[in-house]
């Protein structure tokens, strides 16, 4: 009985130390996040809601589909499917927007420089909270004619 009992304690510490090194290499990102227009300032009107969901976020993959619908209710779907240090489009209903290259400094975070179709520009920080429940976004864009605005967007992981 007692061999029993030591076998069985080892396999339980055997399992829960291969569960726990499986859950550290799980990429944090992954997840589907949405829009708390009340923590957010967006400038403009903000959409009525805004999803993004996270399928790759680490220095091999960056992969994100953007869901919404705008103010005045019509739905929206973005998209971007790239790698850290290289330029790729984001796509919105099968057009690109714009090229955004991301870098990745942490874990934890991300920082952007994108160029848009139009001409406008745009740089920010993309940060995952240590909790891993909380992405915020930081932006800093220069429309075509110069004018330039910040915004912060905070997603809450569903």
């Amino acid at each position: 009985m007692k061999r029993f009992m030591v076998l069985l304690l080892l396999l339980s510490c055997t399992v829960a130390f291969a569960q726990k090194k499986k859950q550290a290499g799980k990429d944090p990102w992954i997840g589907n996040y949405k829009l708390d227009v009340a923590q957010s300032k967006i400038a403009g009107q903000p959409p009525k809601e805004e999803t993004v969901a996270v399928s790759a976020a680490n220095k091999d993959s960056i992969k994100y589909t953007i869901s919404g619908k705008d103010p005045q209710g019509e739905s929206y779907t973005m998209n971007y499917d790239g790698k850290p240090g290289t330029a790729a489009p984001q796509m919105e209903e099968g057009k690109e927007i714009a090229q955004i290259t991301y870098q990745m400094p942490s874990s934890h975070q991300f920082t952007s420089q994108g160029r848009g179709a139009d001409g406008s520009t745009s740089t920010g920080t993309v940060t995952l909270s240590q909790d891993n429940k909380t992405i915020t976004v930081r932006e800093h864009s220069r429309d075509p004619k110069g004018a330039e605005q910040d915004q912060t967007m905070v997603y809450i992981r569903q």
